[in-house]
Protein backbone atom coordinates (compact mmCIF):
# COMPACT_ATOMS: atom_id res chain seq x y z
CA UNK A 1 0.00 0.00 0.00
CA UNK A 2 1.32 3.43 -0.94
CA UNK A 3 1.74 5.91 1.88
CA UNK A 4 0.03 9.26 1.82
CA UNK A 5 2.05 12.01 3.45
CA UNK A 6 0.06 14.93 4.81
CA UNK A 7 1.84 18.21 5.57
CA UNK A 8 0.44 20.08 8.58
CA UNK A 9 1.80 23.45 9.69
CA UNK A 10 1.92 24.48 13.36
CA UNK A 11 2.18 28.25 13.74
CA UNK A 12 1.69 30.99 16.32
CA UNK A 13 3.45 33.78 18.15
CA UNK A 14 6.75 33.48 20.02
CA UNK A 15 6.33 31.20 23.02
CA UNK A 16 2.90 29.93 21.98
CA UNK A 17 4.05 26.30 22.31
CA UNK A 18 4.67 25.21 18.73
CA UNK A 19 7.85 23.21 19.42
CA UNK A 20 6.30 21.57 22.48
CA UNK A 21 3.14 20.68 20.51
CA UNK A 22 5.21 18.85 17.88
CA UNK A 23 7.53 17.25 20.46
CA UNK A 24 4.54 15.89 22.39
CA UNK A 25 3.04 13.98 19.46
CA UNK A 26 5.99 13.17 17.20
CA UNK A 27 7.10 9.55 16.97
CA UNK A 28 10.64 10.68 16.14
CA UNK A 29 12.98 13.06 17.91
CA UNK A 30 12.03 16.36 16.36
CA UNK A 31 14.32 18.21 14.02
CA UNK A 32 14.70 21.62 15.56
CA UNK A 33 16.44 24.84 14.59
CA UNK A 34 16.22 26.37 18.06
CA UNK A 35 18.93 28.87 18.90
CA UNK A 36 19.58 31.02 21.99
CA UNK A 37 17.29 34.03 22.16
CA UNK A 38 19.15 37.25 21.48
CA UNK A 39 16.40 39.86 21.73
CA UNK A 40 13.55 41.05 23.95
CA UNK A 41 12.17 37.51 24.30
CA UNK A 42 15.09 36.39 26.54
CA UNK A 43 12.90 36.75 29.63
CA UNK A 44 10.23 34.53 28.07
CA UNK A 45 12.40 31.62 26.92
CA UNK A 46 16.02 30.55 26.48
CA UNK A 47 15.76 29.31 22.87
CA UNK A 48 13.63 30.15 19.86
CA UNK A 49 12.94 28.53 16.51
CA UNK A 50 14.75 30.33 13.69
CA UNK A 51 13.73 28.25 10.66
CA UNK A 52 11.41 25.36 11.51
CA UNK A 53 10.68 22.34 13.64
CA UNK A 54 9.83 18.98 12.12
CA UNK A 55 8.10 15.94 13.54
CA UNK A 56 6.37 12.88 12.13
CA UNK A 57 3.35 10.85 13.18
CA UNK A 58 2.23 7.63 11.48
CA UNK A 59 -1.53 7.28 11.68
CA UNK A 60 -1.58 3.84 10.08
CA UNK A 61 0.29 1.94 7.36
CA UNK A 62 -1.05 4.29 4.70
CA UNK A 63 -1.07 7.74 6.34
CA UNK A 64 1.81 9.77 7.78
CA UNK A 65 1.63 13.30 9.13
CA UNK A 66 4.59 15.61 8.65
CA UNK A 67 4.36 18.39 11.22
CA UNK A 68 6.23 21.60 10.48
CA UNK A 69 6.53 24.29 13.13
CA UNK A 70 7.09 27.88 12.05
CA UNK A 71 9.18 30.48 13.83
CA UNK A 72 7.10 32.99 15.77
CA UNK A 73 9.36 36.03 15.66
CA UNK A 74 8.45 38.63 13.06
CA UNK A 75 12.02 38.75 11.77
CA UNK A 76 11.67 35.12 10.64
CA UNK A 77 8.21 35.49 9.09
CA UNK A 78 9.61 34.94 5.59
CA UNK A 79 9.65 31.25 6.55
CA UNK A 80 5.84 31.16 6.88
CA UNK A 81 5.20 31.21 3.15
CA UNK A 82 8.03 28.79 2.42
CA UNK A 83 6.79 26.29 4.99
CA UNK A 84 3.15 26.67 3.91
CA UNK A 85 3.80 25.31 0.41
CA UNK A 86 1.92 22.02 0.03
CA UNK A 87 0.24 22.09 3.43
CA UNK A 88 -3.13 20.39 3.80
CA UNK A 89 -4.04 22.39 6.88
CA UNK A 90 -2.61 24.33 9.80
CA UNK A 91 -2.91 24.89 13.52
CA UNK A 92 -2.58 28.37 15.02
CA UNK A 93 -1.53 28.28 18.67
CA UNK A 94 -2.31 31.20 20.97
CA UNK A 95 -0.69 31.42 24.40
CA UNK A 96 -3.85 31.94 26.44
CA UNK A 97 -1.77 33.01 29.46
CA UNK A 98 -0.34 35.99 27.53
CA UNK A 99 -3.21 38.06 26.07
CA UNK A 100 -0.73 40.77 25.04
CA UNK A 101 0.26 38.53 22.12
CA UNK A 102 -3.17 38.93 20.51
CA UNK A 103 -2.00 41.53 17.97
CA UNK A 104 0.78 39.39 16.56
CA UNK A 105 -1.48 36.33 16.57
CA UNK A 106 -4.11 38.31 14.65
CA UNK A 107 -1.38 39.23 12.14
CA UNK A 108 -0.51 35.53 11.76
CA UNK A 109 -4.18 34.63 11.21
CA UNK A 110 -4.51 37.34 8.55
CA UNK A 111 -1.31 36.21 6.80
CA UNK A 112 -2.41 32.59 6.50
CA UNK A 113 -5.96 33.46 5.49
CA UNK A 114 -4.48 35.38 2.55
CA UNK A 115 -2.97 32.13 1.26
CA UNK A 116 -6.42 30.85 0.34
CA UNK A 117 -9.02 28.44 1.57
CA UNK A 118 -6.80 26.10 3.62
CA UNK A 119 -8.48 24.40 6.62
CA UNK A 120 -7.18 25.43 10.03
CA UNK A 121 -7.99 25.38 13.72
CA UNK A 122 -7.28 28.02 16.31
CA UNK A 123 -6.06 26.74 19.67
CA UNK A 124 -6.01 28.38 23.11
CA UNK A 125 -2.82 26.75 24.39
CA UNK A 126 -1.52 26.68 27.97
CA UNK A 127 -4.98 26.07 29.41
CA UNK A 128 -3.22 24.56 32.44
CA UNK A 129 -1.90 28.02 33.45
CA UNK A 130 -3.72 29.57 36.40
CA UNK A 131 -4.25 32.86 34.54
CA UNK A 132 -5.22 31.35 31.16
CA UNK A 133 -8.04 32.97 29.23
CA UNK A 134 -10.91 30.70 28.29
CA UNK A 135 -11.16 29.63 24.63
CA UNK A 136 -14.24 31.86 24.32
CA UNK A 137 -12.30 34.87 25.64
CA UNK A 138 -9.47 34.12 23.21
CA UNK A 139 -11.97 34.21 20.32
CA UNK A 140 -13.28 37.55 21.60
CA UNK A 141 -9.90 39.29 21.96
CA UNK A 142 -8.78 38.04 18.54
CA UNK A 143 -11.95 39.52 17.02
CA UNK A 144 -12.83 36.32 15.20
CA UNK A 145 -15.75 36.46 12.82
CA UNK A 146 -16.98 32.90 13.30
CA UNK A 147 -15.46 31.34 10.19
CA UNK A 148 -12.57 29.85 12.16
CA UNK A 149 -14.90 27.57 14.11
CA UNK A 150 -14.61 27.28 17.86
CA UNK A 151 -11.33 28.04 19.61
CA UNK A 152 -10.06 24.72 20.94
CA UNK A 153 -8.58 24.34 24.44
CA UNK A 154 -5.18 22.66 24.70
CA UNK A 155 -2.11 22.06 26.77
CA UNK A 156 0.66 21.28 24.28
CA UNK A 157 2.40 19.03 26.83
CA UNK A 158 -0.67 16.76 26.96
CA UNK A 159 -0.65 14.11 24.22
CA UNK A 160 -4.44 13.64 24.35
CA UNK A 161 -5.00 17.39 23.89
CA UNK A 162 -2.66 17.47 20.90
CA UNK A 163 -4.46 14.45 19.38
CA UNK A 164 -7.81 16.21 19.81
CA UNK A 165 -6.50 19.30 18.02
CA UNK A 166 -5.17 17.24 15.10
CA UNK A 167 -8.46 15.30 14.87
CA UNK A 168 -10.40 18.58 14.78
CA UNK A 169 -8.15 19.81 11.99
CA UNK A 170 -8.71 16.59 10.04
CA UNK A 171 -12.47 17.03 10.44
CA UNK A 172 -12.11 20.43 8.79
CA UNK A 173 -9.90 19.03 6.01
CA UNK A 174 -12.40 16.26 5.27
CA UNK A 175 -15.23 18.78 5.41
CA UNK A 176 -13.45 20.86 2.77
CA UNK A 177 -13.14 17.79 0.52
CA UNK A 178 -16.83 16.93 0.98
CA UNK A 179 -17.87 20.49 0.16
CA UNK A 180 -15.97 20.40 -3.14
Amino acid sequence: MAKTTVKILITGDVGAGKTEFIRTISEIDIVSTDRPVSDEFRELKAETTVAMDFGRLSIDDGLVLHLYGTPGQVRFDFMWEILSLGMWGYVILFDSSRPETCWNTRRIIDFFEELGNVPFVLVANKQDAADALSPEDVGYILALDGKTGPVLPCCARNRDDVKEVLLALFDRIVGTWNAS
